[in-house]
């Protein structure tokens, strides 16, 4: 199919919102959807102005904003290339971030964002059965594939099971390793709820993604293989570059 063939229309202008930023939100929304999958690609320069009636100008300030936020890559003289395919990312009773991205041909990494001692919030005591005004540790990650950034992800463990897990996680040891040393020879994702939630201004900056686009939250809890809790995780996953794949049922 060639791109005079797509059927798209120009968006509709919305009051309040520079133009620029509408026709980035409309591509955003044709890339998430795969409709340049069969290509890989944008059409050029000239037919995207035509259809939206828009000038050169207002047009790479639309796709400089899908370059930052990690959805295209602009390559001078050839054209505009779809940068991500969405990346599936499974929850089961096993989830693993490395082992779901390695399975995609992925490199996974992640950036420690903060790491602190702290009174649990309500939540996380609730769900770590911990007495009001027990001590965690709290631990925020930047997850990424290949150097893109996908996820930010915070976890609460309980400080007097987990004294030291702050310095080992600054080392940059493997999360399953640190919780051998203490003891947890295993653990099992026991819940996942997902809901979806708007980005803040500093979440929209981490992620490298527009801020009007909405975030999938994974809240989780994992427990060792004696029932006990030992994690309790919040996660915003970029909307457009990842989908949430539900195993019910399997340990894989």
């Amino acid at each position: 199919m060639t791109f005079g063939q797509l059927n798209f229309s120009a968006p509709g202008r919305r009051s309040g919102v520079a133009v620029w930023r509408q026709i980035a939100d409309t591509l955003t929304t044709e890339i998430r959807d795969r409709a340049y999958a069969s290509t890989g690609r944008l059409p050029g320069e000239v037919e995207l102005s035509a259809r939206f009636g828009v000038n050169r100008h207002t047009l790479r300030q639309a796709v400089a904003a899908l370059q930052t936020e990690g959805l295209v890559r602009i390559e001078p003289g050839r054209g505009i290339f779809v940068q991500h395919e969405l990346l599936d990312y499974a929850l089961s009773r096993r989830t693993r971030f490395s082992e779901n991205l390695q399975r995609q041909g992925l490199l996974p990494s992640k950036q420690l964002l903060a790491a602190r001692v702290m009174p649990a919030p309500e939540r996380a005591a609730q769900e770590l059965k911990l007495d009001k005004g027990a001590k965690v540790l709290m631990v925020e990650m930047l997850d990424e594939a290949n150097e893109a950034p996908i996820g930010l992800a915070t976890a609460y463990y309980p400080a007097a099971r987990f004294a030291g897990l702050l310095e080992m996680m600054a080392e940059g040891l493997r999360t399953t390793d640190i919780l051998k040393h203490f003891g947890v020879r295993d653990y099992v994702r026991a819940q996942s709820r997902i809901t979806t939630q708007m980005p803040s201004d500093e979440t929209a900056r981490l992620l490298k993604q527009s801020g009007t686009r909405p975030l999938l939250c994974v809240e989780c809890l994992d427990v060792d293989m004696e029932g006990t809790p030992i994690k309790y995780g919040e996660t915003v996953f970029c909307g457009d570059r990842v989908q949430l794949v539900v195993n019910a049922g399997t340990d894989v």
